[in-house]
């Protein structure tokens, strides 16, 4: 499958700006990484009808609930199931970083709501300080779709976090933009292209509130081509385990009458990733937690007869995909296997499928 090429007018606007890098150069034998993520914060959501009332404050104390909840882990062995037992995985780890993958905040239409908002979200997540047992932990936040246009506060609030986390060291790669971030850590790759892997919304878009254009809440910004440029120049033939995370899925929700974004935007994808070690995708919006494959014959039929025009291949390949719900997952990279667990709540999941083992070689 040949990759497809964008005209140069879209690599000036999202070019890879290279800078620091965190731990880079460590032995990948060596590396154990823990990192959590979770999605789908919505602060400010409001539910007047609902029994009892949900206000904006109940909002922001459920977040800071969660985030105790998250913190509480850090320390506590992980769950003792049949898949982990032979690994001997001890306590979780204070955490390298938290990422978020989009809305953060529920959206409102008064530019005033949408400040309060946005402060409420920065305040609990602070980009450069999140504290977990006495230790400082960056947090890489995303956009989705309930985060405001790009030129609103939430957007642009998320651009000035991205400036500050690089200025500070931690990043390995930031888009000219400032929208789309990467990190390199010890080998391991993470790109954060908010609401999912396109330059700009297709024209196609079945779905009559994805239709609009650049600038709109709906505006993907250049995430394409910053993820092409970051695999070319970052990663290369290396064949080092690359994660992708993005707020819309390959779920249900996401492909379905609703279409969030397109097969032809997909296809784009899935050319791009041919030469890669993609080893999972994260992804929010659904609310869901999930650990799935895409493309899938049963789940993606209109995908893959989009990539194959019909003729699929009975080996074509499959990427391992995780979406949000609950709590978070804890990720856990130690040498060359992926460790996932998932936070339901306070605890543990008791779904084997959500607590699972991989490696990452390709």
């Amino acid at each position: 499958m040949k990759r497809t090429h964008l005209p140069a007018v879209l690599l000036a606007v999202t070019a890879v700006v290279s800078a620091g890098t965190l731990a880079e150069g460590a032995s990948p034998v060596t590396r154990d990484i823990t990192f959590f993520v979770l999605s789908d914060v919505h602060i400010g959501a409001e539910n007047p009808k609902a029994q009892p009332p949900v206000t904006r404050q109940d909002t922001f104390v459920r977040a800071q609930a969660n985030l105790e909840a998250l913190r509480a882990r850090v320390g506590r062995p992980y769950p003792d199931t049949a898949a982990f037992a032979p690994l001997r995985l001890g306590a979780v780890a204070v955490p390298r970083g938290l990422f978020i993958l989009g809305d953060i905040t529920d959206g409102h239409k008064d530019p005033t709501q949408q400040e309060e908002q946005w402060r409420c979200f920065d305040t609990l997540f602070p980009a450069l300080g999140l504290e977990f047992s006495g230790q400082k932990v960056p947090v890489f936040a995303m956009a989705g779709n309930h985060d405001g246009d790009v030129a609103g506060p939430q957007r642009q609030g998320l651009v000035r976090r991205n400036r500050a986390l690089e200025s500070a060291g931690a990043l390995a790669a930031i888009s000219t933009n400032g929208v789309h971030v990467a990190l390199n850590w010890e080998g391991v790759h993470l790109v954060c292209l908010n609401l999912c892997p396109a330059d700009s919304t297709d024209a196609e878009t079945p779905f009559k509130y994805g239709r609009p254009g650049p600038g709109s809440w709906n505006d993907p910004q250049g995430a394409y081509t910053f993820l092409r440029d970051y695999l070319v120049r970052h990663v290369g033939s290396s064949q080092a385990p690359v994660f992708i995370l993005q707020h819309y899925g390959f779920d249900g929700f996401s492909l379905n009458d609703w279409n969030w974004w397109t097969p032809q935007q997909r296809r784009a994808l899935y050319q791009l990733l041919e030469d890669y070690n993609i080893a999972a995708f994260f992804h929010g919006h659904n609310h869901h937690a999930e650990h799935y494959r895409w493309p899938d014959p049963q789940r993606h039929a209109a995908d893959l007869e989009s990539l194959f025009e019909g003729q699929t291949p009975p080996d074509h390949r499959q990427y391992d995909v995780l979406s949000w719900g609950g709590l978070a997952w804890v990720i856990r990279i130690r040498g060359d296997t992926l460790i996932a667990a998932h936070l339901s709540g306070p605890d543990w999941t008791e779904d084997p499928a959500r607590l699972w083992v991989k490696s990452l070689k390709r």
